[in-house]
């Protein structure tokens, strides 16, 4: 039964018992990085959902236009601009990701990406379409 006393006398028994094992220094690290890695996963909380919903659009949007292009009902004078602005969107949307980690080399290569989908896709969509 669960009484006032078995309780007492379960609490009494926890307290007097010693750990099973003490945690060693690399246990300890481990699970010091793994908080660290929470609290970064915290910190970007605010760019990860609009970062994973470019990401689906942009592999769905490029999944229909390789089966556009395969069976021959799409036209690449479409698809292509919009695929390469998907593309841009996903590396424009990861540079404050690469900035609070400190990578500039990726910071660079994104903005450059980004800067490059946006002016070819661009330059297809208004010049490509008048032969």
């Amino acid at each position: 039964m669960n009484s006032r006393q078995s309780n007492e006398k379960i609490i009494q028994i926890l307290s007097e018992m010693e750990p099973i094992r003490e945690e060693s220094d690399e246990e300890r690290a481990r699970r010091e990085r793994m908080t660290e890695e929470a609290k970064n996963a915290v910190e970007d909380a605010p760019l990860a959902f609009p970062r994973k919903v470019a990401g689906i659009v942009c592999i769905a949007l490029w999944a229909f236009s390789l089966v556009a292009l395969m069976f021959g009902f799409g036209d690449l004078g479409v698809l292509l601009p919009f695929m390469l602005l998907s593309l841009g969107a996903v590396s424009g949307l990861n540079i404050p990701v690469f900035i609070k980690k400190g990578k500039i080399f990726d910071v660079a290569v994104a903005v450059v990406a980004c800067a490059i989908c946006a002016a070819i896709a661009f330059s297809v969509l208004f010049v490509g379409g008048n032969r």
